[in-house]
């Protein structure tokens, strides 16, 4: 058994200290896989929040089937489209906290990263999501395709596709 798993178990039988952990752990993924779809920080921290009350309120809901986070990346994804829906001008607000630059490699390191996020920007919203799920939070395949509703063999393709265009891009800025 993970330790999702257990920490789940717990709050199924009533133990709040449990979902508190699971909040405190993927609190930040959470916000920063919303932010992915809504391109604003506060308003990706607020789905967030209402992702986590969603299992909170229905956790009966919960297939133990399912992997934690990949229940809660599918919910977030949810809501976010459903945003989207409702507000057809999103507006773009940077709101990556810089923490104090020490070193130049720590500023390098961060330009590279702003790069790397800039260009994932260009892709299409259903690359960009496959890039962002797969290569950075490390789902499989399997649970990336249950989060954006596609099959195994679409998201191979959807990734496949994905990389190439994000590939071309970074040749074309460097």
């Amino acid at each position: 058994m993970d330790e999702d798993q257990h920490w789940i178990e717990l709050f199924l039988e009533g133990n709040l200290d449990a979902f508190e952990r699971l909040v405190l752990k993927y609190r930040r993924s959470a916000i920063v896989f919303g932010q992915h779809f809504v391109k604003d920080f506060h308003t990706a921290e607020d789905i967030a929040q209402e992702s986590f009350a969603e299992f909170y309120v229905y956790r009966a809901r919960f297939n133990s089937n399912y992997k934690f986070k990949t229940y809660l990346f599918t919910i977030i994804r949810n809501k976010c489209v459903d945003y989207l829906r409702k507000h057809s001008k999103v507006q773009y607000e940077e709101a990556e906290l810089m923490s104090r630059q020490t070193t130049e490699e720590e500023v390098l390191q961060r330009e590279k990263k702003v790069f790397l996020y800039e260009t994932m920007k260009q892709l299409k919203t259903d690359y960009r999501t496959a890039v962002y799920l797969i290569d950075i939070e490390q789902f499989s395949y399997k649970e990336a395709s249950a989060i954006m509703r596609k099959s195994t063999v679409q998201m191979k393709i959807l990734i496949y596709r994905a990389r190439k265009k994000m590939k071309l891009l970074l040749e074309q800025e460097g």
